[in-house]
């Protein structure tokens, strides 16, 4: 589980880092609100699949938050950041958009979890009942040498070993 919710972060993180990485090669502000709108969907869909309950809400939380902070501080020591994130989408985007639809997600993934348990019990008690008759269909008969019930096909009895029958 930790495995997966760190995966899941440090994927959140880089698909969130994109606008900063790439507002160097445009500044396009329309582009970097679609990269940002991608990057979030990207990570709640992965966050929700790889998590698998609530907490998969973490995950883009965090991956967008770092990233935040990643640019803010890139702003501060090295004069290259991107107003990108200092606006409306991308806190909607980052802080209510990417969290709820992991979570929506991560419910869905688990309803289709317990469908399939579901369905797999239902096609496991279906066959129950052939195997019992199966069991049911087999004729026994009596071993002359050690006196227990026994396939009526038998050559050999299986228990003791003798001769029942003639091979045919």
């Amino acid at each position: 589980m930790i495995g997966r919710f760190a995966a899941a972060s440090i994927i959140s993180y880089l698909l969130f880092l994109l606008p900063y990485m790439l507002s160097a090669l445009t500044s396009s502000y329309m582009i970097l609100v679609i990269i940002i709108m991608s990057a979030a969907i990207a990570s709640a869909i992965i966050s929700g699949l790889l998590i698998r309950s609530h907490y998969s809400i973490i995950p883009p939380l965090l991956g967008s938050a770092a990233s935040f902070l990643t640019n803010y501080l890139s702003g501060l020591f090295l004069a290259a950041s991107s107003r990108v994130y200092f606006d409306w989408p991308y806190l909607a985007l980052g802080l209510i958009a990417s969290p709820a639809l992991a979570l929506l997600v991560a419910e869905l993934r688990a309803e289709r979890g317990i469908e399939r348990e579901v369905e797999v019990a239902a096609v496991e008690e279906a066959a129950r009942p052939e195997a019992e008759m199966a069991e049911e269909e087999v004729e026994l008969i009596e071993c002359p040498s050690c006196g227990r019930q026994i396939p009526s096909d038998s050559i050999y009895c299986p228990l003791c070993g003798s001769r029942v029958a003639e091979e045919r």
